[in-house]
């Protein structure tokens, strides 16, 4: 590995603009130097890589093997340095520059990721958004603390305080059945569950909050039999909706479901605990501009996504 400690920095932008320019005056003209000035800078460079970096060719220079194969990294360095210093001094949605990336374990992850993609579009086209929407997050709370995961839309959220949560709306869960179900409709109590079949999810890793414990409880009492197991909760309308088993769901994702699928929310009071949905981060990004607007962002699109579908 380079000792970057003896490095002076300035002769990569030097670097940089003779590279894409085509010409040691050229780069002298971008950078406000003299082209003496530059052309030690390069001379300089040289002897770090030990190799010429450009030779003439004509009129001009061409880069050499090396300087092509060094030019890619440098050019995303630099420009990773030069977003960060502008963020620093302040975020401007419209011009800015820059990657977040969103986890959303919630089961309605997809459909919030798709808006809140449209919404970030309009107001920040240079910003990118990656998003996971895994039901089962892999090392997400690790990742938020390497600065490598932006944000958390939850249920169950990190524990440690050094995060910080935002409650955005309160879901529930709720049991679903297909319309015309021969057994279950609305009235039913939860005794009548006892001879039915049930899809879930996998349960997540981790400790759950107490809305979830108490819905297993109750679970246990009935009980009920769990006959299938998915991996995402978006599974179980569609299952639900053609066959005799029964699910419990988060309200949220219901409403929808009901609006587009033959099936109907069962009421059982017992079962319907609500459950505080969140937005958390690691407190490291507390001033970050634009994370601040990410996450307002993302708040008020949640928000909204989880209103009631109308009709």
């Amino acid at each position: 590995m380079a000792n970057l400690r003896s490095l002076d920095l300035n002769l990569l932008t030097v670097f940089e603009a003779v590279y894409e320019t085509g010409g040691i005056t050229r780069a002298a003209e971008r950078l406000a130097l003299s082209p003496s000035a530059t052309s030690h800078a390069i001379g300089r460079l040289r002897e770090v890589c030990r190799d010429d970096l450009f030779v003439r060719v004509g009129q001009g220079i061409a880069p050499t093997p090396v300087a092509q194969r060094i030019y890619p990294e440098i050019h995303r360095s630099l420009e990773a340095l030069r977003r960060a210093l502008g963020e620093a001094q302040g975020f401007d949605p419209a011009t800015a520059e820059r990657g977040f990336e969103i986890s959303i374990p919630h089961p309605l992850g997809p459909p919030w990721a798709l808006a809140i993609r449209e919404r970030a579009r309009a107001e920040a086209p240079g910003v990118s958004l990656r998003f996971d929407t895994r039901t089962l997050p892999v090392a997400h709370i690790e990742r938020m603390r390497g600065a490598e995961l932006d944000l958390l839309v939850d249920w169950l959220t990190p524990a440690d305080e050094r995060f910080v949560l935002r409650k955005l709306f309160e879901d529930e869960m709720v049991l679903i059945a297909r319309d015309g179900h021969p057994r279950i409709a609305p009235g039913a109590t939860a005794a009548a569950l006892k001879a039915e079949e049930f899809v879930r999810t996998h349960p997540r890793p981790g400790p759950l909050p107490e809305p979830i414990l108490r819905l297993l409880r109750t679970a246990e009492e009935i009980p009920i039999t769990w006959r299938l197991m998915v991996s995402e909760y978006l599974e179980i309308p569609y299952l639900v909706a053609h066959t005799d088993l029964l699910g419990f769901i988060p309200r949220t994702l219901a409403l929808r479901a009901v609006h587009d699928s033959p099936l109907r929310i069962i009421p059982l009071p017992e079962a319907e605990v609500p459950i505080p949905v969140c937005l958390a981060w690691h407190e490291t990004r507390r001033t970050d501009e634009g994370h601040r607007w990410l996450r307002d962002l993302v708040a008020e699109v949640v928000m909204a996504e989880a209103s009631p579908p109308p009709g």
